[in-house]
């Protein structure tokens, strides 16, 4: 009883007052219409001006950008939350000092541009009414996954190097500003350069899974003596803060669509989903699990996969990346989703235990490494696994969704190896998501 007394709280972060909240969604459809017309950086509201004055503040010294300056799109660089581009600058420094950072740098720009795009080709399918409501939702969740991932540099920064992060420049917080409008934001950090990602499609090899679950022990390490009160500071508060705009009403929309793929088995087994989502555990009964089971919670990357895990060309792990969904809680939804999203089903059931164990072995490694207590036990580890499991299958739906659209698009329609390979993966998720969700029911937890 003393240990949950002693817990933080985990429930999920409410504004202050009503009338913080009606400023917010006034700040959010101001977001919108300035996204919609902006001729900025990247096609953001964010100018070369904005870049300096953040650049200028963080190094704490003068800092001109000269007339050299170019930007452009890296690569596969954009997320839902932001624009990611490669960023080319002679920075003007007074008398003989240094510039503080790079000519050359990755830079990602907090937008909701890419978001707009991507509601734009669903709106389409859905009530007027339902489409606005699904905009304002992920819109208001701009700010603070741009925010988690400058509160995780900025933190990193206090720390000795690790070689597994991208270098942090400079960045800043969006916030919302005393006219009523949400401030422009943009982080700078390390461009990584001759590295690879691995495609959703492809699965990883044993190796490489081993070399994710090490890194992720370490990374996780460094967060285990944070205080409690600066925990309570990162933007999203537990699993139930994180995906406080993925209801269990936008989940099951989302079934509908893929619903509608003509493919009777599909069909059947978004029809079992339905009915089970309402079963399983929530993400608020989950945050209450390590007080229930005595267990410390830690760092949680929040959306490991392939896309955010760089490798170098001998297949070495070079970087982990995207830091806007952490947030503290279960080691196990970070296990869960990665081993969801980058092994076949079959490959996942035969080596969980031996995953879960490795992992284990790497967390115990480095705290004892840097004198730390290991925060739970092996038994704990594949408990939490198989309650959380269920709930983070369910919540990569939207992102299955977007796969099934894409592979009726004309470019993959174009390429039929592809297009059956994408079908394959496709159907392997969904069936993922109907079939666990029959192992763990709330009434059978122990933890509600």
């Amino acid at each position: 009883m003393g240990l949950c007394q002693s817990t933080v709280d985990v429930s999920p972060a409410k504004s202050n007052s009503e009338e913080n909240v009606e400023k917010e969604r006034k700040a959010i459809s101001e977001m919108l219409k300035t996204a919609e017309l902006a001729d900025g950086l990247l096609g953001t509201t964010l100018q070369w001006e904005d870049v300096q004055k953040i650049a200028e503040e963080s190094a704490g010294h003068n800092l001109k950008i000269g007339e050299k300056k170019t930007i452009k799109p890296l690569a596969e660089g954009v997320g839902l939350q932001s624009l990611l581009g490669i960023a080319e600058i002679d920075w003007e420094v007074e008398g003989d000092d240094k510039a503080p950072y790079p000519n050359k740098f990755a830079l990602k720009i907090g937008s909701p541009v890419a978001l707009l795009q991507a509601l734009e080709a669903q709106a389409a399918k859905l009530p007027p009414d339902v489409a606005a409501n699904i905009s304002d939702e992920f819109i208001s969740f701009l700010p603070p996954c741009h925010n988690s991932e400058n509160y995780f540099y900025k933190y990193i920064q206090s720390l000795p190097k690790l070689d597994i992060l991208p270098d942090f420049y400079f960045g800043n917080q969006i916030e919302l500003e005393k006219d009523g409008n949400y401030s422009k934001g943009c982080i700078a950090i390390e461009l990584v350069e001759d590295i690879k990602t691995l495609s959703p499609l492809e699965n990883f090899s044993d190796d490489q899974m081993l070399q994710v679950l090490d890194a992720l022990a370490k990374l996780q390490v460094q967060f285990i003596n944070l205080s409690e009160d600066k925990r309570r500071e990162a933007p999203h508060q537990g699993l139930s803060g994180l995906y406080s705009p993925f209801k269990d009403w936008f989940l099951q929309l989302n079934n509908g669509l893929m619903a509608l793929f003509p493919d009777p088995e599909m069909q059947k087994l978004t029809e079992t989903f339905a009915t089970t989502l309402p079963e399983i555990i929530t993400a608020d009964e989950l945050d209450l699990v390590p007080c229930k089971l005595g267990m410390k919670k830690v760092f949680v990357h929040g959306d490991l996969w392939s896309a955010n895990i760089m490798w170098n060309q001998e297949g070495h792990l070079k970087k982990l990346i995207d830091f806007q969904m952490i947030h503290f809680g279960l080691a196990a939804t970070d296990l869960a989703r990665v081993m969801n999203t980058c092994l076949s089903p079959e490959e996942r059931h035969a080596n969980k235990e031996k995953y879960l164990k490795h992992y284990f072995d790497c967390l115990t490694k480095h705290c004892k490494e840097d004198d730390h207590p290991v925060p739970f036990d092996l038994e704990q580890l594949t408990t939490t696994y198989n309650l959380a499991y269920p709930r983070v299958s369910a919540y990569l739906l939207p992102a299955l969704t977007a796969v099934l659209e894409l592979s009726q698009c004309q470019t993959f329609l174009q390429n039929q190896w592809l297009l059956v390979h994408l079908f394959r993966r496709s159907k392997e998720f969904i069936r993922i998501l109907s079939q666990p969700m029959k192992v763990v029911r709330k009434s059978k937890t122990g933890c509600i």
